[in-house]
C-alpha cells in the first residue's frame, strides 16, 4: 500500500505509465475526463488500454483497437471492423470509474495474476468531505471486495497517516503487506490567498488562541506544501 502525496499539475497522473512498463494496471478515477487525458497519452505512447466508464456488467467494458486480439477487418477498408472486447490479455492499462471497478478488476483479473497488477486509485478521497453521498457506499464496497494487493492511493490532499491507522492496518491484516509513503512538496512559489474583507490571509490572523496557533504550526509541518499560500 503506497500513499502518493504530491502537489497538483506535477504529473501523478501520468505515473500509470511507467509502472506499467512491469505491471498492469487498473487506474480509477473520479472525474472522467482525468481517465480521457490519461487514455490520450496511452495512445500517444502506444500503451494497450480498455475502458469501464459506467458498466453495469462485464460485457460493458471496451477495447482500444491496440488492445484489440480477437478482431473482423472491413474488407474494403482493412481496417477494424469490429472487436471482440471480451479478449483482454494484451490490456496493459485499464480506466475504470469507481462504479466500475469491481468489475474491471474481475475483467483484469482473468487474464492475469492479481501480483503483477496494480490498483492506481486517483483521488480517493473524493465526496468523503461530504457527511453522506451516493460514493460512500460504492468506496466502501470496492475497498472491502478489492483482491488487488499493490495498491497506490494517489493524492494532493490525502490526509496524514495517523488519521488512516484503521484503513492502514486493515490493509496489512487483509493482504499480509507493507505501507509505504511517498510524499512531494512544492513550496517555491508564493500564492497569497486574499479573505472575503480583502485582508492577506496568514496563520497568526486566523488563530485565536496560542493552542490553535500551535495545532495549525503542527499541521503546516506536515502539509508543507501549503507554504506557499503563506506570505512571509
Amino acid at each position: 500500500l503506497i500513499f502518493y502525496t504530491a502537489p497538483t499539475g506535477t504529473g501523478k497522473t501520468l505515473s500509470p505509465l511507467g509502472i506499467s512498463e512491469k505491471y498492469k494496471i487498473i487506474f480509477v478515477c473520479a472525474v472522467r475526463h482525468i481517465g480521457l487525458a490519461l487514455a490520450k497519452a496511452c495512445i500517444t505512447c502506444e500503451k494497450c488500454v480498455a475502458f469501464a466508464f459506467g458498466c453495469n456488467n462485464i460485457e460493458d467494458i471496451r477495447l482500444h483497437y491496440y488492445s484489440a486480439k480477437d478482431y473482423i477487418k472491413n474488407k474494403k477498408t482493412g481496417g477494424i471492423f469490429k472487436v471482440d472486447n471480451s479478449v483482454g490479455d494484451k490490456v496493459q492499462i485499464m480506466i475504470c470509474d469507481i462504479k466500475s471497478y469491481l468489475l474491471a478488476m474481475r475483467y483484469m483479473l482473468a487474464f492475469n495474476r492479481k501480483e503483477d497488477i496494480v490498483l492506481y486509485w486517483d483521488e480517493p478521497t473524493i465526496t468523503l468531505d461530504y457527511k453522506e453521498h451516493e460514493f460512500h457506499e460504492i468506496i466502501k464496497n470496492n475497498w472491502a471486495s478489492n483482491e488487488i494487493p499493490n495498491i497506490v492511493l494517489s493524492s494532493a490532499t490525502l490526509p496524514d497517516r495517523k488519521d488512516l491507522l484503521n484503513t492502514i492496518n486493515n490493509y496489512k491484516i487483509k493482504f499480509d503487506g507493507n505501507f509505504y509513503e511517498i510524499k512531494s512538496y512544492d513550496f517555491r512559489k508564493s500564492i497569497s490567498i486574499i479573505s472575503r474583507e480583502g485582508y492577506v490571509i496568514v496563520p497568526h490572523y486566523l488563530c485565536e488562541t496560542l493552542e490553535d496557533f500551535q495545532n495549525c504550526k503542527k499541521y503546516l509541518h506536515s502539509n508543507n506544501t501549503i507554504l506557499k499560500y503563506i506570505d512571509i
